[in-house]
């Protein structure tokens, strides 16, 4: 079943697609279009009016579109969707996800020069038979070879909620099988990164488990396919690799008495293990995956933290270990208190149904007074973005009334009303000043424009960043993982303006953008800039992604001190105003 009307939405929009791209009428195509915006805006849930009968309710929403949105709430599918893609060669989808090329240069791609694969579109653009198409030029072909570079680079890769949705379902059935006295996820999934290949499970056989039985349970594991094997990479008796919901899968059997060594070790990452295996050298003792070496004698150890004592320093989080200072922070006891998930207090940059959310301002609420926060900090799209229901200044101040009704009826919870206003092309924020006094923060997000060369999109923030009323810099890099490449910009520039002026830096923990990434975190915690941990939620359901938030700020080093949302609610609330005041003076 479809239920936000963000999934209803993306159903639509993507046949519209397909209408374009199999040469629909265009009527046709932009009643679908039209749909999607509507679905995508509406206040109430489009699928609760699917099953009240009421998709007549809905603007431009005749009978045969209220078919398809019927459809696509009680399946979850869309058959007129599949149905056009079955009209149109295959590797065409393939395409069609590039950077930069819509349905309709895809079609002209496909009619004039006969490309149905990314491969052969490739090719095309190395020939120049791409640049000489109408409405291309030499500039589109180069962008098309730099997305096809980028898709390269990329393929084959997964989004943090994809990885470890399946390595946590697989690590919970080898728990329930009663095999196992251990079951742990390590490797990159326990660091914590943007992007994932593969996963890591350790497993420690129970004593009394018979080898061929935990191997046979393995196995079982693996993606059913007609043959059987296709979804086994391989199969020994420390390792078996396998294909779990499109995914390899790594798991390392170990026996118990290698259990703490092995954690360490296969938790990584290579360049961390590299420089703890040189300080065991040092000390005249050797390290491996199966423990902790003294004149060939293996060292007695129960846990990880053994591991860490063993060498004479503190355990270190897995966060932390890239090989990047934390083994001499650790040998000088400078290790950092990592901030956690309950020093957050509120929930920050979060869309309503004014914008493109899904919910009202109570729903949201309420939703955060379930999950223990103590105030919402609502920051709309601007009016610019008018794709996204952006908000004029009418429907701002409407708003912000409705914030002050709310705010009487939830205190002591409460809820702030700001912006996520777009940072335009020469750097202004898209309403005047006398506007934004009236807010109680303004966050500034780059939404256009993403291609500007490097000098200029530094120039454009920096100019954003010295706005008095900017609250807040939004997703700097503007990148969507796994999409498109980041935005370039001089980083130490906008840090150190930002930095200057007690700006705070953003970092949208959406699971396609996880914007800026750690290392740059790290650089903003340690030039002195607070960080807000934002989940850019446009439904409650969002709320759940700041759990990749709190991964990325653990492994930028930062602390609860450091992070906006983990204030208190008097104390943002003293934070805004003072920012504010700061505007006002100029």
């Amino acid at each position: 079943m479809a239920e936000s009307n963000q999934e209803i939405a993306s159903f639509l929009r993507e046949i519209a697609v397909y209408k374009e791209l199999a040469g629909d009428n265009v009527f046709k195509i932009r009643a679908f279009q039209n749909a999607a915006r509507t679905v995508d805006t509406h206040s109430e849930a489009v699928s609760r009016l699917a099953r009240e009968d009421r998709l007549g309710e809905l603007p431009g929403v005749g009978k045969g579109l209220g078919d398809v949105i019927r459809e696509i709430v009680e399946t979850g599918e869309s058959s007129e969707l599949e149905a056009l893609k079955g009209s149109i060669p295959a590797g065409l989808a393939d395409i069609l996800a590039l950077p930069g090329l819509g349905p309709r240069k895809v079609k002209t791609i496909w009619e004039k020069l006969g490309v149905t694969e990314v491969a052969e579109l490739e090719q095309a653009c190395r020939e120049n038979r791409v640049a000489a198409l109408e409405g291309f030029g030499a500039k589109s072909q180069e962008k098309i070879l730099q997305g096809i570079e980028f898709r390269k680079t990329t393929g084959g890769f997964f989004l943090i909620p994809e990885a470890m949705e399946s390595a946590r379902q697989a690590a919970e059935e080898l728990r329930a099988s009663g095999l196992f006295i251990h079951v742990d996820i390590a490797g990159s999934l326990r660091r914590g990164k943007s992007l994932y290949k593969d996963a890591d499970i350790l497993v420690v056989p129970a004593e009394k488990s018979d080898p061929r039985e935990v191997q046979a349970r393995l196995l079982a594991m693996a993606d059913g396919f007609p043959d059987d094997q296709r979804g086994v990479i391989a199969a020994g008796e420390t390792k078996v690799s396998l294909l779990r919901g499109g995914m390899q899968i790594d798991f390392r059997i170990v026996d118990e008495n290698a259990y703490p060594a092995a954690l360490q070790h296969f938790t990584g990452s290579k360049e961390h293990n590299t420089l703890l295996r040189s300080r065991a050298k040092s000390r005249g003792m050797k390290m491996n995956e199966y423990g902790v070496f003294q004149n060939d004698e293996p060292l007695a150890l129960r846990t990880e933290e053994d591991v860490y004592r063993a060498l004479d320093i503190a355990w270190i989080p897995p966060e932390l270990r890239e090989g990047a200072g934390e083994i001499e922070a650790a040998e000088k006891g400078e290790l950092p208190e990592l901030v956690r998930r309950r020093d957050f207090k509120g929930m920050i940059h979060v869309h309503t149904h004014y914008s493109d959310g899904l919910h009202s301002i109570r729903e949201l609420a309420a939703e955060c007074i379930r999950r223990g926060f103590a105030y919402l900090c609502l920051s709309d799209h601007s009016r610019s973005a008018f794709y996204a229901g952006g908000l004029n200044v009418e429907r701002l101040a409407e708003q912000r009334a409705e914030v002050d009704r709310v705010n009487r009826d939830v205190a002591p919870f409460r809820v702030f009303c700001g912006i996520e206003s777009d940072i335009l092309a020469d750097g202004s924020l898209d309403y005047p000043d006398d506007v934004l006094a009236e807010l109680d923060f303004v966050i500034g997000s780059v939404h256009s424009g993403l291609s500007m060369d490097p000098a200029a999109a530094t120039e454009r923030l920096l100019r954003a960043v010295g706005n008095p009323w900017l609250t807040m810099l939004g997703h700097p890099s503007g990148r969507l993982l796994l999409e498109r490449k980041g935005y370039t910009f001089d980083e130490n520039a906008v840090f150190g303006a930002l930095a200057e002026r007690g700006g705070v830096l953003e970092h949208n923990c959406h699971p396609r953008r996880l914007d800026p990434e750690w290392d740059s975190l790290k650089k903003a915690g340690a030039l002195g800039i607070r960080v807000s941990v934002n989940t850019d939620a446009h439904s409650i359901r969002d709320f759940d992604t700041l759990e990749y938030g709190v991964t990325m700020a653990r492994k930028a080093w930062l602390e609860a001190d450091q992070v906006l949302n983990c204030m208190s609610v008097e104390e943002i609330q003293g934070f805004f105003e003072e920012r504010k005041a700061a505007a006002k003076r100029g």
